[in-house]
């Protein structure tokens, strides 16, 4: 029996318009999910969680909807992972968070491929030996540059 593909990581941000979802964003991922690859979505560690009682956090109610319309989109998110990408996260954190993620799915962090836009997701994941697909004009060393998602999915197959 073949082993499954690695998740693709795909920054959340890249699928928001003014921090709300942008349908055409999602279809190009639902399309590419379709295609047999799993996706989990990553987006940076809120700096306050509220997750009470009567509050929902703003990010976990995002990650709600984003699930609610991928999967009436006819496709499945594996997830959502927030790492620490901010000032004073360290580097071998994020390393180990990486590295943690890719023995869930029983693969190395030296195969999983992040789509972004953020430097430090970008670096993280090169620094991990995976591939790291840049999205718009940032430059990171050792990152293919994209012009916009749906390319960087196609690039992925």
């Amino acid at each position: 029996m073949a082993r499954p593909l690695p998740p693709v990581l795909v920054q959340r941000e890249l699928l928001l318009a003014d921090g709300q979802p942008e349908m055409a964003s999602l279809e190009q991922l639902v399309s590419f999910q379709r295609r047999g690859r799993r996706l989990l979505l990553v987006a940076e560690q809120p700096t306050r969680w509220r997750p009470t009682r009567k509050a929902v956090d703003h990010d976990l109610a995002l990650q709600q909807q984003l699930h609610q319309l991928i999967r009436r989109a006819g496709a499945e998110l594996d997830g959502v992972v927030y790492l620490a990408t901010g000032l004073f996260a360290r580097k071998r954190y994020r390393l180990q968070e990486l590295e943690q993620l890719a023995d869930r799915y029983q693969t190395s962090s030296g195969e999983l491929s992040l789509i972004g836009r953020d430097a430090v997701l970008l670096e993280s994941i090169v620094l991990s030996g995976g591939r790291a697909l840049a999205v718009g004009e940032i430059k990171v060393s050792g990152a293919t540059r994209y012009p916009n998602l749906r390319s960087a999915l196609e690039a992925l197959g």
